[in-house]
């Protein structure tokens, strides 16, 4: 039941450019739509970029980057919408663009998000109960050894695979 307005989105869409060609004329209507597809496309090209620079300036100052990262996310969904043809998704673009519909957006956006996050983290796991508990679990084939030269108390996880000592040799001596 959810994909029926989507797909009768491209019929409403045709239906609104042809009694708005009907009203105002085809060239309009055509200009018009070709104008927003341009305007979409350099749009597009410049939030990407200042998005990003929005991004690493808030990170260089120590802010969390994570609200700039979301506004670029609806303003390049904005472009996005001018670049499709049509009048609903140019309103659609519109509301993105106002910055206080686009914080609304945003908050409401991250509010649902927030519920299906703490939704999904009190699932429990289609195997039961999770062994590990709550901690991470690494794959190591190397081999694990205490090192009483270490500054940090611990177990020192080695890189390497080591190789089986030759027993005819002392274990003091060297090998090149």
């Amino acid at each position: 039941m959810r994909l029926l307005p989507l797909l009768l989105f491209p019929f409403l869409e045709l239906w609104l450019m042809i009694v708005i060609g009907d009203e105002v004329g085809a060239l309009a209507v055509i200009l018009w739509l070709i104008a927003m597809i341009v305007v979409g496309v350099n749009l597009l090209r410049y939030l990407g970029a200042a998005s990003m620079l929005k991004v690493a300036q808030n990170a260089r100052t120590g802010e969390l980057p994570g609200v700039a990262i979301v506004e670029g996310l609806f303003k390049a969904i904005g472009a996005i919408l001018l670049i499709i043809p049509g009048f609903i998704t140019d309103f659609l673009a519109l509301i993105c663009f106002i910055p206080w519909f686009r914080r609304l957006l945003i908050k409401r956006w991250v509010a649902k998000m927030t519920v299906r996050a703490a939704g999904f983290a009190n699932q429990q796991s289609p195997f039961g109960r999770d062994p590990y508990g709550a901690g991470n679990v690494y794959d190591h084939d190397g081999s694990a050894r205490a090192d009483a030269n270490n500054q940090h108390d611990g177990v020192l996880i080695e890189q390497e695979k080591l190789q089986p000592r030759d027993n005819s040799s002392p274990p003091d001596s060297k090998r090149p």
